[in-house]
């Protein structure tokens, strides 16, 4: 799976996409505080947390016992943004395309 795939399956899951909300809304966060929001075990939330990380979608740093999370804008900006992007650009540009030369 290349990466694009993996921050599109990333994001198909409606669980992800409330913790990448909190996220966007609270900046940084501790696991213990995406647990209590969500209302699900840990290992669950973690389970979710690797997903967004292997998709490079969050970033986490280390203190103590926990583990605290960013978003990474860089890479939604890079990623699905650009790709949504650019696959609207090639449609303007066909349905430019197929006018000028239509009936």
């Amino acid at each position: 799976m290349n990466d694009l795939e993996e921050v599109f399956k990333a994001l198909g899951d409606p669980t992800r996409l409330k913790i990448l909300n909190m996220l966007a809304e609270n900046g940084e966060m501790c696991v213990c505080k995406i647990v209590d929001a969500l209302g699900m075990g840990q290992p669950a939330v973690s389970h979710h947390m690797a997903a967004l990380r292997h998709a490079g979608l969050v970033l986490h740093r280390k203190s103590g016992q926990w583990i605290h999370y960013s978003l990474n804008p860089e890479a939604l900006r890079n990623g699905p943004m650009l790709y949504i992007q650019e696959i609207a650009e090639q449609a303007e540009k066909s349905a430019a395309a197929r006018r000028t030369i239509c009936c």
